[in-house]
C-alpha cells in the first residue's frame, strides 16, 4: 500500500497545506514510481490515495477529467466544500457501473482504496482535509472530516494519515511534538513529513518506499509540487512526483531537502551523468 500525510503548517503568520506520500506500487514486486497525489486542475485542491492502484487510478483520473470539463467547478465558482459532494457522487456512480461480475455475485467486492481530498475553501477561508472511504454496509463511498486532535493536541493540530502504519505514524508525530514542547503550541511544522521520510527509509516496512512526493496548497488558491532531493541532497539527484529525474531533466519548481527541510531553488545535477 502506501503512507500519505496531510497537514496544515504554520509558518510565522501564514498557513499552508502540505500533502506528501511515498511512491511505492506493489503486488508481488516493488515499483517506486507511483503517482499518489493528483492536482485536480483548480488551483485549490489535490487528491491522494492509499490502496489498490487498479481501483484508485480510474477513479482519480476520471475525477480530474470531470473537474476540468465543468466550467463552474474548474473556475472555483463552486467552493471546495461544494466540490466534495461532487467527488462522492462521481466515485459512487463509477463504482456502481462495474458489471460482468462472477456468477452469483450481485455487487462488486467492497473497495479497498482510501483517498484524502485536501484544499482551501474560499467560502470558509480555511484549509480542509477529508478522508474518502468505502462504507461496506452502505455499499458506497463516504467522506469524513479530519480530526483536529482535541484530546491529544488541544484542537490546534490539523493533520491526518491514510495507508499503512497510520497509528504508528500518528504516535511518531506526537513524540516529535512532545520532544520539542510543541503539543500545545498552535499549528505544526514538518513533523508529518519527517515521519513519512523515517518510514520510507525503514527497510523493515516493506509496503512504504520510494522517493517522497510533495504538494503544497496556498491560501491564495494555488497549488505547487516540490522536487525532493533523494535519497539525500548529498547524492545530488532530484525526484519529482516520486520519480527520480534523469540528469538532464529540468522543471520550474523548488526543491525540498528531506533532512534539513529547507526549500530552495534546485541544484541540478550534471546533465552529462549516465542515466
Amino acid at each position: 500500500m502506501t503512507l500519505i500525510a496531510a497537514w496544515v503548517r504554520h509558518q510565522g503568520k501564514t498557513k499552508e497545506l502540505y500533502v506528501a506520500g511515498d511512491s511505492r506500487l506493489s503486488g508481488g514486486q516493488n515499483w517506486d514510481i507511483g503517482t499518489k497525489i493528483l492536482d485536480l486542475g483548480r488551483g485549490d485542491v489535490v487528491i491522494a490515495f492509499a490502496g489498490l492502484t487498479e481501483e484508485a487510478y480510474p477513479l482519480m483520473l476520471q475525477l480530474q477529467s470531470a473537474v476540468k470539463m465543468h466550467p463552474k467547478i474548474k473556475s472555483r465558482a463552486y467552493d471546495l466544500v461544494d466540490l466534495k459532494g461532487y467527488v462522492v457522487r462521481i466515485f459512487n456512480a463509477m463504482w456502481k457501473s462495474i458489471d460482468n461480475l462472477p456468477v452469483g455475485q450481485e455487487k462488486p467486492d467492497p473497495a479497498t482504496v482510501r483517498f484524502m481530498l485536501c484544499g482551501y475553501s474560499w467560502r470558509f477561508q480555511e484549509f480542509k482535509i477529508w478522508t474518502l472511504y468505502f462504507e461496506s454496509e452502505a455499499d458506497e463511498f463516504r467522506l469524513r472530516q479530519t480530526s483536529r486532535h482535541r484530546k491529544k493536541g488541544g484542537g490546534n493540530k490539523y493533520f491526518a494519515f491514510i495507508g499503512d502504519e497510520v497509528a504508528k505514524a500518528t504516535n511518531s508525530v506526537y513524540t516529535k511534538l512532545k520532544e520539542r514542547n510543541r503539543v500545545k503550541v498552535p499549528g505544526m511544522e514538518m513533523e508529518p513529513f519527517e515521519t513519512l521520510v523515517e518510514f520510507i527509509r525503514n527497510k523493515d516496512i516493506h509496503s512504504i518506499g520510494g522517493a517522497p512526493q510533495v504538494w503544497k496548497v496556498y491560501t491564495h488558491l494555488n497549488t505547487m509540487p516540490l522536487n525532493v532531493y533523494w535519497p539525500s541532497s548529498e547524492h545530488g539527484l532530484l525526484s519529482f512526483g516520486g520519480r527520480t529525474l534523469l540528469p538532464y531533466e529540468r522543471n520550474s519548481y523548488l526543491a525540498l531537502d528531506p533532512d534539513s527541510l529547507e526549500v530552495n531553488e534546485p541544484i541540478w545535477p550534471d546533465p552529462h551523468l549516465p542515466c
